[in-house]
């Protein structure tokens, strides 16, 4: 009787080991809800045809925005600045993560010298391209606040990165006035960012 126990407990101790194998197999294989962001990882500039890199040429390794994976590609780490070899400035931090509740990727950055907080979310579009929405807070009295006819210290913006080549994305952005969106940025042009590394 004794040896038949100990065979069932062996029998069960072997088949709970494979059951957790199993799970962390399972788990490993499963794929980050960030990965739709993938492409993204990396630093962007201006692309060499750009009309403020053929002025100055100096400035042909400008990188503006950068995107790395944190740990198990459970976060994404942004930062924003001006970084040229040998010299960089950071202007901005970020995090973008999972909400687990509302299954939405947050985006939350602050800009530090102008402590300006920015909070919003991704979305990936039905084309596949991503559309990142956000409230911009300044701080109050803050002298170059954008549409300034506006009242209060909040701005909306949206910004749709389209996919142009493997190292080319078009960056489009819009605020949000008085109810519509319109184009933001010079001239009312959109941007083209260009992977640097």
């Amino acid at each position: 009787m004794n040896s038949m126990k100990q065979s069932v407990n062996r029998l069960l101790k072997m088949c709970l080991v494979l059951l957790i194998f199993q799970g962390i197999a399972i788990a490993q294989e499963k794929e980050s809800p960030l990965e739709p962001l993938a492409f993204y990882i990396g630093e962007w500039g201006p692309p060499s045809n750009d009309d403020f890199l053929k002025a100055n040429p100096q400035y042909k390794d400008l990188r503006v925005i950068s995107f790395k994976w944190g740990q198990n590609k459970k976060v994404i780490w942004s930062t924003t600045g001006i970084a040229t070899p040998g010299a960089e400035k950071t202007n901005s931090e970020g995090i973008i993560t999972f909400n687990p509740l509302n299954e939405k990727l947050v985006w939350l950055e602050y800009q530090h010298e102008n402590e300006i907080l920015f909070e919003g979310e991704y979305t990936v579009l039905a084309d596949g391209n991503i559309q990142r929405t956000y409230a911009v807070y300044y701080p109050e009295g803050y002298t170059q606040i954008p549409y300034p006819e506006l009242e209060g210290w909040v701005r909306n913006f949206r910004e749709t990165f389209v996919r142009v080549s493997d190292d080319l994305i078009d960056w489009k952005t819009e605020a949000l006035v008085r109810g519509k969106w319109q184009m933001h940025g010079p001239k009312g042009k959109k941007f083209q960012a260009e992977r640097k590394k």
